[in-house]
């Protein structure tokens, strides 16, 4: 087996990065030089993870971007998907130099969503392969398009790759058509599992879907005490984890309310996980329990339901445990893994973030823990996920026969 140099290339939020960060274990384990080039404020995440790093661009927060963006967009979410990913796109362009520096010594380049280390590669000659978190974004042969369709379509794709084909001709890169264009043809993973989003024989034979990329266990972690007494003192309770675009903004404290009216309206018990500085000053009642950072493949197995923001890791681990999941997504993909969440009929409908009532999240609440056909199917597709070989195993194969 030939041992190789490989970049990952990968600029986002912290959801955007940690299935990356799990590769790059993987591929470390197989005894590869695996670096991750991303942000500088995620390197330490990296680091945590025993996963070699380089910061490439400028300092950005994106959870805290994508909130500002939404609400400055009014909450709708196409004005705020198009202001993220032309944000995205200047990331991308600023963190070239560092990339292309990164990159010089690289075997391969593994590119992921943002597109980061693409335009890198083909000035080098290097050979890259494509990694998408979205099914939605692999490339499949376009249907007869509606009026809507051929008037809107075009008008958002425009405004999507402008700021990414200004940058890829000032590097020499030849312009993309449109965002799904910026995809490998040598290689394509998608580490998602089949009972998720079953693969479609229209996507291209380059595509390889290969099931979900999990963290590893962290080396002598354990659960604190106070938070195994709060699990025994009473019935089983849910999780609140809704990422970090819920801790910025005007509405963060707002919403940190809302949560918690609705889980005193449903009468359950909670664990909420990362919302200690929105909910310092609040009065918590016994039955709410405020958490830090937690591995949600242990804390989503202690729970009955997760309500959720929708984020792909998050998702991911939520459905593996077979908990019901309430998604509350905020932006973009998001509400692409609620509706699936439903469509699987794991969990209720999804509550759009800019339109959520206390009333309706406790109904959803009651709904996921106290209907029997949702946490049997939840329960199901949980056990499926987890028969499932492991996908950093499965991608580390393919990525060593990509050369």
């Amino acid at each position: 087996m030939m041992f190789m140099k490989i970049l990952v290339a990968t600029i986002g939020s912290r959801g955007d990065v940690q299935p990356y960060v799990n590769l790059c274990q993987g591929l470390q384990a197989s005894g590869h030089d695996a670096t991750l080039a991303t942000n500088p404020t995620l390197c330490p995440l990296a680091a945590a993870h025993g996963v070699r790093s380089v910061p490439v661009g400028p300092p950005a927060d994106m959870g805290e971007i994508g909130e500002r963006l939404l609400a400055e967009s009014l909450n709708n979410m196409w004005l705020g998907m198009i202001r993220v990913m032309q944000v995205g796109a200047r990331l991308v362009e600023q963190a070239f130099p560092d990339v292309l520096r990164a990159c010089a010594s690289a075997d391969l380049v593994i590119a992921s969503d943002s597109g980061s280390g693409i335009a890198e590669a083909e000035k080098l000659g290097l050979p890259w392969i494509s990694v998408t978190l979205q099914p939605a974004r692999v490339p499949v042969p376009a249907p007869r398009p509606s009026w809507a369709a051929r008037v809107i379509w075009p008008v958002l794709g425009r405004l999507l790759v402008m700021p990414t084909n200004r940058f890829r001709r000032r590097v020499g890169a030849p312009p993309t058509r449109d965002i799904s264009t910026l995809m490998s043809t040598r290689m394509i993973l998608l580490p998602v599992s089949r009972h998720v989003a079953p693969p479609s024989p229209q996507w291209p034979p380059q595509v390889r879907s290969i099931g979900y990329w999990f963290a590893r266990p962290i080396e002598g972690w354990a659960p604190p005490t106070h938070l195994l007494e709060f699990l025994q003192a009473g019935e089983r309770p849910i999780a609140i984890s809704l990422g970090v675009m819920s801790l910025s903004g005007k509405q963060a404290r707002q919403g940190a309310q809302i949560v918690l009216d609705a889980i005193r309206q449903a009468g359950v018990r909670a664990i909420v996980q990362g919302w200690d500085t929105l909910l310092a000053g609040l009065e918590l009642p016994p039955s709410v329990y405020r958490a830090g950072s937690l591995p949600h493949s242990w804390l989503f197995d202690q729970v009955s339901a997760v309500v959720h923001h929708g984020g792909f890791g998050t998702t991911a681990a939520a459905l593996r445990s077979g908990a019901p999941g309430i998604v509350v997504p905020h932006i973009i993909d998001q509400f692409y893994w609620g509706q699936r969440v439903f469509e699987l009929g794991t969990g209720p409908k999804f509550l759009p973030r800019g339109r959520l009532k206390a009333q309706a999240l406790a109904a959803a609440i009651r709904q996921a823990v106290g209907d029997p056909g949702m946490r049997e199917r939840a329960a199901e597709l949980g056990r499926q996920i987890r028969a499932e070989p492991d996908g950093v195993t499965a991608a580390v194969r393919l990525i060593e026969s990509a050369l």
